[in-house]
């Protein structure tokens, strides 16, 4: 299928906003509208949600170059993050490095849950890299490193690579928000020290909400208290014994505690299978192809780009504004063209994906350069 036929409910707009939530794919519509059909007549067999739950996790294993014991369903990025932190073995005396002003999904569980822990905050924006900047945050009571890999505001990527052998080394855990590049941006999980990635569903991986992926290095297992756990956890061969109880999954299935939303689920693997199908290579490529254009046009208007240059750190966001302008005003006039964006921080914040076009690139740069 052609990739702009997957989102004709874009014709006539513009959608340039993937990273605050992504329209449903054609396929993806249909059968979660064909499974709500079904479930007229009660629920599905349990036959038919672990060959789901094994789609799930084969798709999300090839996305993110993992194996799929290692991969886990989530309703949402948070549950994910949640799960990393009742599972590690906190101790009196312990830190949490964090990124200060980063989403709230990666700050308030810590800040929440966490009273006694002590937290060393890091800022975005500094004129020394992120990366070593979290780095010499760590010491030797650091027990978890939690991070964004892309910032939802500037869209500077970590160094995933750099951050985990360090902490690796230092026998630190490092949990990872991978929200803003997962579906987007290239990774291979399987060469990183990453002990904990998740990722709604929402964003780049083109939705629905409800759904989402926990990755769980196999080599943090051991390293883990037993926690988070709930009847689904278990490694169940039949649900008509309770007595005794079969034991934890062995991988990061034990992670799943209760009933899954089913339509989510569905939904889910249709868009894992889409962006499989078009190989995330090719769309990191798309992504950057129409992020140099864009790039390229707001320097030519003297557009002040909050985002990185560097394409090191650079993602599928591009923020900007210009000076002495209402970016408030530049949003109300891409909304009444039919160019969906976001406004953050009092700048404008472009989040295209592998389907948009050339001509849609254009015009938005049209209607920006009109403004300035």
């Amino acid at each position: 299928m052609d990739a702009t036929q997957l989102f004709p409910r874009t014709r006539g707009i513009i959608y340039f906003n993937h990273a605050s939530s992504s329209p449903l794919a054609v396929p993806t519509r249909k059968r979660m509208k064909a499974l709500i059909d079904e479930l007229k007549l009660g629920d599905k067999s349990w036959g038919f949600w672990s060959e789901q739950l094994a789609a799930f996790r084969g798709e999300s294993a090839k996305l993110l170059k993992a194996q799929p014991s290692q991969i886990g369903f989530i309703p949402n990025t948070s549950m994910g993050l949640l799960a990393a932190l009742y599972s590690i073995p906190w101790q009196e005396g312990d830190n949490i490095v964090l990124i200060k002003d980063g989403f709230p999904a990666n700050s308030v569980p810590w800040e929440q849950n966490l009273p006694q822990i002590e937290k060393h905050q890091i800022e975005i924006e500094d004129d020394r890299p992120l990366e070593d900047r979290i780095l010499d945050a760590t010491n030797e009571h650091t027990r978890a490193v939690a991070i964004d890999w892309v910032d939802f505001f500037t869209g500077y990527r970590v160094d995933l690579k750099k951050v985990g052998d360090f902490c690796n080394a230092q026998g630190i855990f490092l949990v990872v928000d991978g929200i803003q590049g997962a579906g987007a941006l290239e990774l291979d999980l399987s060469e990183l020290h990453v002990d904990f990635f998740a990722a709604g569903s929402a964003k780049w991986l083109l939705g629905p909400v409800g759904a989402g992926i926990l990755y769980v290095n196999a080599k943090t297992m051991s390293r883990l208290k037993p926690a988070f756990a709930g009847w689904m956890s278990l490694s169940w061969k039949d649900f008509n014994i309770f007595d005794p109880l079969p034991p934890l999954k062995q991988g990061a299935g034990r992670f799943e505690p209760g009933s899954y939303p089913g339509v989510p689920l569905v939904g889910f693997v249709e868009n894992l299978k889409i962006l499989n199908s078009v190989g995330i290579a090719k769309i990191n490529e798309r992504i950057f192809q129409t992020r140099r254009f864009l790039l390229e046009g707001l320097k030519q208007l003297d557009a002040e780009i909050v985002s990185p240059e560097n394409e090191g750190h650079a993602s599928g966001i591009l923020t900007f504004r210009f000076q002495g302008k209402d970016s408030k005003e530049l949003f109300e006039e891409l909304s009444d063209a039919r160019i969906i964006v976001s406004l953050r921080k009092g700048a404008i914040r472009l989040s295209p994906h592998f389907y948009n076009t050339a001509e849609e690139t254009e015009k938005v740069l049209e209607v920006i350069g009109n403004f300035a």
